[in-house]
């Protein structure tokens, strides 16, 4: 027992036995320091033109090694000054770094002729440090315009938002009249309330036709049938009820076309079972004549569109412009349209035109077969074969984004007469059987009803991070974003994002940016914004900023968004 303990006393801890380990490391080091320090001076003062093998070889063993980095040294053997010394070195590691002394030069706010060293950079890089930041930061400070119909929108935020759900009295009526009498009730002094409540409510609200409570109109969908939507078998089977339905509907869509001729409403959609129509303003978008856009076509409808228009003697006009081919000879026949290529060339053709055409091709290459021996009975089987494969080519864009057409001036006036005895644009079958074709409107017209858009806050956690939600949820309109945004930016909301989901079938809406005015004059506007088109439309609801977004012509302005960002005072979207 007593050998034991003694060996428990002998033994040490691993971090004694460093601990000497590194006491003896240092005592030798101490040592071979003080038996380098007798040096003998003279041999550093050699004469540049003396050789190395004169020194005598017991003195070297002896002698400290010279560092090679010494100013002091070096300067001696050179007979230079410190301070050129310390330049070229810079300038040396500002090489290695590819790094450009005029541009780092012109950082510098030191004396002028004074030698640029590493540590005047770097001190002023830190002084511009903020500068350089603002440089970095990316995004824009204004909200491109979404034409794409949404659905429903989330906004995130990780400080609550200035408002909340529950609205008082005063709150709600102040909202909805400022909505109904197009007040913007940030700015003018009247007596109606002005919290955050009361504007959020202003911005959710919008003007439908028609209303069937127990029919979701929005969106228009045939295949959704659910046990509510059975008893709309009575609008089918009742012709009085379908009479009294499209005569309301006719005279709330003539009264939005004749404001929308006057100026005094912005755009309105409308949505129909198969297609979307998007009418807008003389000015929007920087075009001074009132047009529409109109998405998914097929074939047959443009042949519809055709063959209606020319019982009335009318020649329409409309163009393709996101058909990225250019018009081919074969295919003139495909109702009629221009595509961007044929405006250009200042080429357009109307139906009659096209129809003349083609008949003249026909019997020219007819003519020229049987010139050639060729039976009439190939002559068919060719013209078939023909006829078959322009078919195919004219349905390849159907139901596609491709298939957009644009009209405007006498044209959009056109396509408003053929929707309002078009057969196709009210479904005979489905839950929706009878129903004429919902109207959306930012303003107030004959037989609208005024439709709240449902909102919902909540508070999630993504990340372990707590944010707080609040969900819109309904027909939103493309001014709904640009207001919401504007109104979060005032009640001083540093940083938020939102998401939005639309309709996938009115995406081409937002796809063309193009403004047609330049591509058919060739000339690029000099003025970055409509000066007159913001006067003529002054009254139609919107406030000066809103609407100088909406007549501005600059492409960029306009996207699809999906997703948008707010930080820095600066939006990103994607």
């Amino acid at each position: 027992m007593e050998n034991q303990n003694n060996l428990q006393l002998e033994w040490k801890k691993p971090e004694e036995v460093m601990q000497l380990h590194r006491l003896k490391m240092k005592k030798r080091a101490l040592q071979a320091r003080m038996n380098n320090a007798h040096v003998n001076r003279k041999n550093l003062e050699l004469k540049p033109t003396q050789k190395s093998n004169s020194i005598d070889s017991n003195q070297c063993a002896n002698q400290k090694r010279k560092n090679p980095f010494s100013k002091n040294e070096t300067c001696k053997m050179l007979n230079i000054t410190p301070a050129d010394v310390e330049t070229s070195n810079d300038n040396t590691l500002f090489e290695l770094l590819k790094i450009k002394v005029a541009k780092v030069n012109e950082m510098n706010n030191s004396i002028p002729n004074y030698p640029l060293t590493f540590s005047d950079a770097f001190l002023n890089l830190e002084i511009n440090k903020d500068i350089l930041n603002l440089e970095a930061l990316k995004g824009e400070k204004y909200i491109p315009i979404d034409w794409t119909l949404k659905t429903k929108m989330r906004f995130m935020s990780p400080k609550p938002f200035p408002w909340n759900c529950k609205l008082k009295t005063s709150e709600e009526a102040s909202g909805t009249t400022g909505f109904v009498r197009c007040l913007d009730i940030s700015e003018q002094h009247s007596t109606l309330d002005t919290s955050p409540n009361a504007r959020l409510h202003q911005c959710c609200l919008i003007w439908q036709h028609p209303s069937l409570p127990w029919l979701e109109l929005f969106p228009r969908s045939t295949g959704k049938v659910s046990a509510t939507l059975v008893s709309n078998s009575m609008i089918i089977n009742n012709m009085f009820i379908k009479e009294a339905l499209y005569k309301e509907w006719s005279e709330s869509f003539r009264s939005l076309f004749h404001l929308l001729r006057a100026r005094q409403c912005p755009y309105f959609y409308v949505c129909t079972n198969n297609f979307t129509v998007l009418f807008r303003a003389a000015g929007i978008c920087g075009i001074s004549e009132a047009h529409a856009l109109l998405t998914p076509t097929t074939r047959g409808f443009r042949q519809s569109l055709k063959q209606e228009v020319c019982t009335f003697f009318i020649e329409i006009e409309y163009t393709m412009p996101l058909r990225k081919d250019s018009k081919r000879r074969s295919d003139v026949t495909d109702s009629g349209c221009d595509t961007v290529d044929s405006i250009a060339s200042n080429t357009t053709f109307s139906y009659t035109e096209n129809q003349n055409l083609d008949d003249e091709d026909d019997e020219t290459q007819d003519e020229w077969l049987q010139s050639l021996g060729v039976e009439n009975s190939e002559i068919r089987k060719i013209n078939n074969s023909q006829t078959r494969m322009t078919l195919e080519r004219q349905t390849e864009i159907d139901n596609m984004k491709e298939s957009l057409i644009f009209v405007k001036g006498v044209e959009a006036q056109a396509l408003f007469n053929f929707l309002i005895n078009c057969k196709s644009a009210i479904t005979t079958t489905g839950p929706l059987a009878g129903v004429p074709p919902t109207l959306l409107s930012p303003v107030a017209f004959h037989g609208a009803t005024l439709k709240p858009i449902k909102v919902k806050e909540s508070i999630v956690r993504v990340d372990n991070e707590r944010y707080f939600s609040m969900e819109l949820k309904g027909p939103l309109l493309p001014h709904v974003l640009p207001l919401l945004c504007s109104l979060m930016k005032s009640s001083q909301l540093e940083q938020y994002s939102a998401s939005c989901a639309g309709l996938q079938s009115t995406t081409s809406f937002s796809a063309m940016k193009n403004n047609f005015e330049e591509m058919e004059s060739g000339n690029v506007p000099k003025i970055p914004e409509n000066v007159f088109g913001k006067e003529n439309l002054s009254d139609c609801g919107f406030n000066s900023e809103l609407l100088k977004d909406f007549c501005s012509p600059d492409p960029t302005h306009i996207n699809i968004i999906e997703n948008i960002k707010f930080s820095n005072n600066l939006y990103t979207w994607s």
